[in-house]
C-alpha cells in the first residue's frame, strides 16, 4: 500500500515484472480455484449422498412401488455432480493452458506449433534505446529449455541498414518450463548516424527454424 507522502516509484517494480514472481502467483491462483472447485464438488456430493440416504428411509416406510422412482432420482443428482465436476475442470484447464490475446505491438510463439502470432512493431522518436516485448507460450507439458531470440539487419525502403548487433534481448537466454509463458524485451538502440524512418527485419528463434517473427520499426525524427 502507498502511504499519502508515497509516489508510484515507491511501488515494487522489480517484482512487478519479474516473471519468476509472476508464474509462482499463477500457480497460486491456480490451486486456490482447484481447491475451491473441489470443495464445492465435494459440497454437491455430500448433498447428494444426504438427499439418498434419505430417500432410502423413506423407502423402508414406503410401498415397493415407489422405489423405481427414487432410483432414478438418485441417478439425476450423480449426473448433476459429474457435469458440474467436468465444467470445472474445463474452466480450471483453460486458465492453466490457453494463451491470452497479444498486447497491441507485441508479437508471440507458440513454441509447441509451426506458426507465429502478429508481429512485432516498435514506435521512437529520437535516439535512445526502443523497446517492444515479445511473448513465447509453452502450454504442453514438456519444457523447452533455455530459449534465445535472434534478429536480422533492420533494412529501411531507401537503402538505410540498422545492423543486428543494435537489437539485444532481455532476458537471453530465456528458460521455458513446461506449461509457461514469458515475455522478453526487444531493444534497438538508435544514434545519430541513422536516419529516421520504417526499417523491416525479422526475428528468430535460435534452433528452430520453423518459428519467425516480422519486426517493424517505425522511427521518426524529434520536432523541433
Amino acid at each position: 500500500m502507498l502511504g499519502d507522502d508515497s509516489t508510484v516509484n515507491d511501488l515494487p517494480w522489480a517484482a512487478v515484472f519479474d516473471p519468476a514472481a509472476n508464474i509462482r502467483a499463477l500457480g497460486a491462483v491456480q490451486s486456490q480455484g482447484l481447491r475451491a472447485a473441489t470443495e464445492l464438488v465435494d459440497r454437491f456430493v455430500t448433498m447428494a449422498g444426504d438427499s439418498s440416504n434419505g430417500r432410502e428411509h423413506d423407502g423402508d416406510r414406503a410401498k415397493s412401488a415407489n422405489r423405481p422412482d427414487d432410483a432414478h432420482l438418485t441417478v439425476a443428482d450423480t449426473d448433476r455432480v459429474v457435469a458440474t465436476w467436468e465444467s470445472l475442470m474445463r474452466r480450471l484447464a483453460a486458465t492453466m493452458t490457453a494463451a491470452g490475446p497479444v498486447p497491441h505491438g507485441a508479437g508471440a510463439w507458440d513454441l509447441n506449433g509451426s506458426g507465429s502470432t502478429a508481429a512485432v512493431h516498435i514506435e521512437a522518436r529520437g535516439t535512445g534505446p526502443a523497446c517492444a516485448e515479445v511473448w513465447l507460450h509453452n502450454g504442453g507439458p514438456t519444457g523447452h529449455g533455455d530459449i534465445s531470440l535472434r534478429c536480422s539487419d533492420l533494412l529501411s525502403h531507401n537503402g538505410d541498414v540498422i545492423t543486428a548487433d543494435a537489437i539485444q534481448f532481455d532476458p537471453d537466454p530465456v528458460s521455458m518450463p513446461a506449461r509457461s509463458s514469458r515475455g522478453i524485451l526487444a531493444t534497438v538502440q538508435l544514434c545519430d548516424g541513422f536516419r529516421p524512418g520504417i526499417y523491416r527485419g525479422t526475428l528468430l528463434i535460435e534452433g528452430r527454424p520453423n518459428l519467425w517473427l516480422p519486426l517493424v520499426l517505425s522511427w521518426q525524427p524529434l520536432d523541433r
